[in-house]
């Protein structure tokens, strides 16, 4: 089967990166054809479809070239829809795998599948589709109102990166689609990593029968034996929404070390934190770090801390803790709970209450670590990438063979 993977990037991004470039290679090594298409970008693996792949756009700091070229690529990019088409027509696929498309190639290249004939299905690594700013966050605080279908409300509280502008283009997007219909006819079956995330599609409309739920993959091997120390662990983005200044603000009410890993705007600002709490010897901030340091940081942790106070989807630092035998405390929030069991593999807490989630700490602290270790693993013992092949390839072979 040939099938046409699509992502933004191509490079080790995030979690939708991971597992976009991850399942490609599988694919792969299982017999399909795999072609890519993406954004062009510096730093992109290098491909053979790459010249197919629209120009850059920097969205994060752009400049003033980018600011003018914005509106036309994030509501419709012809030239990402024309270079997709060109790409159709010469490597031919059965299938299109779509991941995150939106802003840097825009939903417009679900129109150049649909004019091709070729069905997709998508993966949701977030909530884009039925809000404009992905999260389903509004200054910090949870908020379902797009969910009625009417995406100004996004505008109208300048809840996308708290900007007017930005704001106003995510609810044109969203509406423009909307009207169009563009995902209504041009996804086939979208796949949902967790329950949570299939409920919330389904309250906001979409019907039942179009959605799949199918858990994100893990790697069940770990070669790094666990030597359980005294330290909490957060792996993953430092972005608002992950709510790591909670997390200090516990971490300030108890003498636990706290190991940071990771990286993203709110570093600055949650050094600065730590360093007004008091924190500076209790408390390590240690950047990016590969997949090997991370598994070595995982045999030496307490458990790690999620404490999200967005609605998570299933996020990798939750699965991959427990595959590695390290327990997971987290926000009861999102699909987090779908996995975590407390006192089995890990514990929960209210979100954005530092009082409960000092109380999950220290319910972890006293526990066995070698009997949490083997629970963690068993409990994504079901989880690893041979069910996860299975059943995309199941897919895969129910939507082409209901092609029309």
């Amino acid at each position: 089967m040939r099938v046409i993977q699509v992502n933004k990037f191509n490079y080790l991004r995030g979690g939708a990166e991971k597992y976009f470039l991850e399942l490609s290679s599988k694919l792969e090594t299982a017999g399909y054809e795999v072609a890519k298409f993406c954004m062009a970008d510096q730093r992109n693996l290098e491909d053979p479809w790459s010249k197919y792949w629209p120009s850059n756009i920097n969205l994060e700091t752009p400049s003033l070239g980018d600011r003018l070229r914005a509106p036309g690529r994030v509501i419709y990019s012809k030239r990402a829809k024309h270079n997709l088409m060109a790409m159709i027509k010469v490597f031919k696929p059965d299938l299109i795998h779509v991941h995150n498309i939106y802003h840097q190639l825009s939903p417009s290249i679900l129109d150049a599948a649909r004019l091709a004939n070729v069905p997709v299905i998508m993966t949701l690594h977030d909530y884009k589709i039925i809000c404009p700013n992905y999260l389903l966050l509004n200054h910090g605080v949870i908020c379902e109102k797009c969910l009625d279908g009417n995406f100004w409300h996004c505008f109208r509280e300048r809840c996308f990166k708290d900007s007017w502008s930005q704001s106003l283009l995510a609810s044109l997007e969203a509406t423009y689609h909307q009207h169009h219909k563009t995902y209504e006819r041009g996804v086939k079956l979208f796949i949902a990593p967790s329950h949570f995330m299939a409920d919330k599609c389904e309250q906001a409309g979409w019907p039942k029968d179009k959605l799949r739920i199918i858990i994100n993959p893990v790697s069940l091997l770990s070669t790094v034996k666990r030597q359980p120390q005294n330290y909490f662990l957060y792996v993953g983005r430092l972005s608002k929404e992950k709510g790591v200044d909670i997390l200090l603000k516990a971490i300030a009410q108890t003498n636990y070390p706290l190991k940071i890993a990771g990286s993203g705007p709110e570093e600055n600002h949650w050094r600065t934190l730590a360093q007004e709490l008091g924190l500076e010897n209790q408390v390590e901030f240690l950047g990016q770090k590969t997949p090997e340091e991370v598994s070595q940081l995982l045999a030496g942790a307490i458990a790690v801390v999620i404490p999200s106070i967005w609605y998570e989807n299933m996020p990798f630092s939750l699965l991959e803790a427990l595959a590695h035998g390290c327990p997971v405390v987290a926000s009861n929030i999102g699909g987090l709970p779908e996995i975590i069991k407390i006192g089995y593999n890990g514990w929960l807490c209210q979100p954005g209450e530092v009082k409960s989630l000092v109380q999950a700490l220290n319910l972890a602290q006293e526990a066995d670590p070698i009997l949490m270790g083997q629970q963690a693993r068993e409990s994504v013992r079901g989880y690893g990438w041979d069910y996860h092949l299975k059943a995309i390839k199941a897919i895969y072979q129910e939507i082409v063979g209901s092609k029309v």
